[in-house]
């Protein structure tokens, strides 16, 4: 899709190859901890895999089908939860004033997978190998950079992140499809995603659409990250922050139309790769927190920031605090 040069869009984006970390290249490896030290964002080529790619592509037919039912047929899936089933839209504040989010999702927990089955609808179930399939490929692909991250920190035993992450758990490590609805209405009520820093440890993320910005640490505005075909976008989030003692960047970030509407429907796939429920870990204020604790509460503060967090400490990860972007440690480098 052509842009207008008044959109900013991200240049400084690292790109790392999945083959190449994955045979555990040293030269790579130090890119990829050069990444999440900076901007906590980076492309991944996934070209080296083609089972993968064409699971991406799969992937999206499969939810194209499930959002085309009716809501009614939809909201069987919905059970309140924020890590199992389907959520309608308008659940949380949106991106801009006095709008709520515009994207309804359909979520599979590890839990699940773990069990070996799904107790959502029957559309679902008919599907549950397919996306378990999926979500094995892209833990183990999170997981495997994890074990990068921790060899070159050179952590050791219990204190590398990876073991964080053990089988069986618990966790609230989940997959999450999202469809983002286009629309021509020129001041929408339900609009893309509101700013924040991810829960868990890392995201790894398909999306062959516009729409994701974040709030570059290098140059501190509002990016647009392009879509790029073969190419998943990772992120640091808060619980690899924390454990890392700020030394790896969780980056604030949101979902907003390129242009003033959502001009078609936009898809994303995102495997959360979370901690273990009971891993403790200190936030920046020196508040210890267990990984569900932190989760239940942040996820709360999504539906409704303005009231919980006012200084905007819990929904951006203490990363912005009152419209200020925070660098490593507690030093404020600049206004937004």
């Amino acid at each position: 899709m052509p842009i207008k040069d008044s959109i900013v869009v991200s240049s400084t984006l690292p790109t790392l190859r999945l083959d190449l970390l994955r045979a555990g290249d040293d030269a790579e490896s130090k890119r990829l901890l050069g990444a999440c030290r900076t901007q906590g964002f980076f492309y991944l080529d996934l070209t080296s895999d083609a089972i993968l790619c064409r699971q991406w592509k799969d992937m999206l037919g499969v939810m194209k089908q499930y959002f085309e039912q009716p809501l009614e047929v939809k909201m069987q899936d919905a059970y309140g939860s924020d890590n199992h089933g389907y959520e309608p839209m308008g659940t949380e504040e949106g991106p801009k004033p006095k709008t709520r989010d515009g994207y309804e999702s359909l979520k599979i927990s590890r839990r699940e997978f773990l069990k070996g089955s799904t107790d959502l609808s029957t559309s679902v179930e008919a599907h549950s190998s397919f996306f378990f399939d999926f979500m094995r490929t892209a833990h183990d692909i999170t997981l495997m950079i994890l074990e990068r991250l921790s060899t070159s920190l050179d952590l050791k035993g219990s204190s590398r992140f990876e073991a964080y992450h053990a089988d069986p758990g618990p966790s609230f490590s989940t997959l999450g499809l999202l469809r983002y609805p286009k629309h021509s209405d020129k001041t929408p009520t339900s609009v893309g995603h509101n700013k924040h820093t991810d829960v868990g440890s890392l995201t790894f993320l398909l999306a062959a659409q516009w729409g994701l910005q974040f709030l570059s640490p290098e140059t501190k505005r509002w990016e647009f990250l392009e879509p790029r075909s073969g190419h998943a976008v990772i992120n640091v989030g808060d619980s690899l922050r924390f454990p890392s003692n700020g030394e790896l960047a969780s980056v604030v970030h949101r979902v907003v139309p390129l242009r003033t509407t959502q001009e078609e429907d936009r898809y994303s796939i995102a495997y959360f790769l979370r901690l273990n429920d009971d891993v403790r870990f200190t936030d920046l204020k020196g508040k210890t927190w267990t990984a569900k604790g932190w989760h239940d509460f942040k996820f709360d503060v999504f539906k409704s920031p303005s009231t919980l967090d006012p200084s905007k400490q819990f929904l951006t990860g203490m990363m912005e605090e009152n419209d200020l972007l925070v660098g490593s440690g507690n030093n404020i480098v600049v206004a937004s």
